[in-house]
């Protein structure tokens, strides 16, 4: 297929809009526009696993440390149902939550629409990664002395240390899911959040995370003009 006919397709098919800000970086060189376009689906697709053995690492790493208070507080059940009413359940009135957990509540009401027992690792494995970054916002500051304990290895016991962190992640993993373009930003520096963060969990896990990511090498061959200069996509 000639390029123009490729610039055609992506038109068509990724629209003008879309593609306005690789002309834009590109100099309104279409070759290179595509280029950085796969290149941008490229590095998102790379940013999945790190982000997912995170992701999983935080919830456990969490949810042990909220298990753990629900026991010294004398509360039985599972943390996720809230009976003490402490993460917004009924917040807002009878039957009318605030968040957090309007997270749980969706999260409950999609295990029981796929017809799975609400038992609270069915929960957990449907709470999104906003949900742990709301458990340690400003908002839930009285839950960080509890939830301190789960990142041993930080640099103090601060929740700015990893509030910060959960933040600029939480944006990238937002537009790594809904498809937008993440190449604009600065994704070595979220890369290094991802390993900062893993870090302050265990270092092991950092390391391992780490090993197994091709991050840095797909950032590493970001396409440059003189790369795709009359080259077919």
């Amino acid at each position: 297929m000639a390029a123009h006919e490729d610039w055609l397709l992506y038109e068509r098919y990724f629209s003008p809009e879309r593609l306005a800000p690789y002309l834009a970086e590109s100099n309104n060189d279409n070759d290179l526009a595509m280029a950085l376009y796969r290149w941008d689906a490229d590095a998102r697709a790379a940013f999945l696993p790190p982000f997912g053995h995170l992701e999983v690492a935080v919830r456990n790493t969490l949810d042990q440390q909220m298990t753990a208070r629900q026991h010294r507080l004398g509360q039985h059940r599972h943390w996720v149902f809230d009976d003490a009413h402490q993460l917004g359940r009924d917040g807002g009135g009878p039957g009318r939550n605030v968040p957090p957990y309007v997270e749980i509540a969706a999260a409950m009401r999609h295990v029981l629409g796929n017809q799975k027992p609400l038992d609270a690792a069915q929960v957990i494995s449907e709470l999104p990664f906003g949900f742990w970054h709301q458990l340690v916002s400003k908002r839930q500051n009285f839950l960080w002395p509890d939830l301190v304990g789960g990142f041993p290895f930080a640099p103090n016991r601060s929740a700015l240390s990893v509030r910060d962190i959960f933040a600029r992640l939480r944006l990238l993993r937002n537009r790594i899911g809904h498809h937008h373009r993440v190449g604009g930003g600065n994704l070595a520096g979220r890369y290094d959040d991802i390993l900062t963060l893993a870090g302050y969990i265990d270092p092991d896990l950092r390391d391992w995370i780490d090993s197994h990511s091709s991050v840095t090498s797909v950032i590493s061959i970001r396409p440059r003009n003189d790369q795709v200069k009359g080259m077919v996509p």
